[in-house]
């Protein structure tokens, strides 16, 4: 009984000898830690009643928003002049921008425009040499030229019988007037075109006459026939090597027969031999009146003979003489 006794007595005072070693020094720590989180609340709360308590000096305050305000005044300056030269810049480029592009298209429509000019130019001078060639060839075709003088004619014999007509519906009109006891003038110029009217149509009768008696230059005149160009075959040098074959050149459009070409060759070739004929008929006639008249030969008298002279034959060397010299030479060695 003792024994149990003492047993259970040592084994609580091994519990509280443990308690003692471990718990204590736990316990203690948290005490300090919670008497150090106290304090540090406090010495918090105490610097913030301080913070609040505390005044700070009007100028002080005063100094530092003048100078802040300062700053930002100067950094919006900043701000807002690096703001206008961007901007200027960006200004300056668009309208470069704006300048390239009207330059790149005044360019390009100059050159359009120059284009347009040249190809203009190419078409008026092809335009005036098809009319210039039109009315050169329809100037030397003598159908051509026949249809514009009758059409002429025709325009003219209307003019004239227009006239012829008015005058004499004038002439009757003037007729009742001075029947009825009005002034002669309407007479007067009746009589006027009617004359003008008479005079057309009978001098137009006229050259009509004499040009049916009288047959056209181009009908009489000779027109020179274009001989068809003939080139010589081309000769091969070894006829075995028929390696290449030259071709021939075409032929002019002059040599071909009934070809524009041919026409207006033969036209100019026509004029120009009637221009050489009116020429040589000129010079003839001229030659004519400037030939001195004939001298009668009953009237020539042969002048009278008058002696050899010695140096009348100086110069003059004759066959005979040479072979009579050369005999003369030989004949002399031969004695000598």
């Amino acid at each position: 009984m003792g024994g149990q006794v003492l047993g259970g007595g040592v084994i609580i005072a091994v519990a509280v000898l443990l308690w003692i070693v471990y718990l204590l020094p736990t316990w203690q720590s948290r005490m300090r830690y919670d008497a150090a989180e106290r304090n540090a609340v406090r010495l918090n709360q105490a610097l913030r009643v301080l913070a609040e308590t505390s005044e700070t000096p009007q100028e002080i305050r005063v100094e530092l928003s003048a100078r802040e305000a300062r700053a930002q005044h100067r950094l919006v300056r900043q701000l807002r002049a690096e703001d206008d030269r961007l901007r200027a810049e960006q200004d300056r480029l668009e309208v470069e921008r704006k300048r390239l592009e009207v330059q790149a298209e005044v360019e390009r429509t100059r050159e359009e425009a120059t284009i347009e000019i040249e190809r203009r130019r190419r078409e008026l001078v092809l335009e005036s040499e098809r009319r210039r060639r039109e009315i050169q060839a329809a100037r030397l075709d003598p159908e051509a030229l026949r249809v514009r003088q009758a059409r002429s004619r025709r325009a003219v014999r209307l003019v004239a019988t227009s006239l012829l007509v008015a005058g004499l519906a004038l002439g009757g009109i003037g007729g009742w007037i001075a029947a009825t006891g009005g002034t002669g003038w309407w007479l007067a110029g009746a009589a006027a075109v009617t004359f003008v009217g008479v005079q057309t149509l009978r001098r137009m009768a006229d050259v009509q006459r004499r040009s049916r008696r009288r047959p056209s230059v181009q009908e009489t005149a000779p027109v020179a026939e274009t001989v068809p160009v003939r080139r010589a075959e081309p000769v091969l040098m070894n006829p075995e090597d028929r390696g290449w074959t030259p071709r021939s050149l075409p032929a002019p459009l002059t040599s071909v027969s009934g070809s524009r070409a041919a026409v207006v060759r033969a036209g100019l070739d026509a004029r120009e031999a009637l221009r050489a004929a009116a020429r040589e008929e000129a010079l003839r006639d001229q030659a004519e009146r400037m030939a001195p008249e004939p001298v009668p030969i009953s009237t020539a008298r042969p002048a009278a003979p008058a002696g050899e002279s010695a140096f009348a034959r100086m110069g003059y060397v004759d066959d005979a003489e040479i072979e009579q010299h050369v005999r003369q030479l030989l004949a002399r060695r031969a004695t000598g």
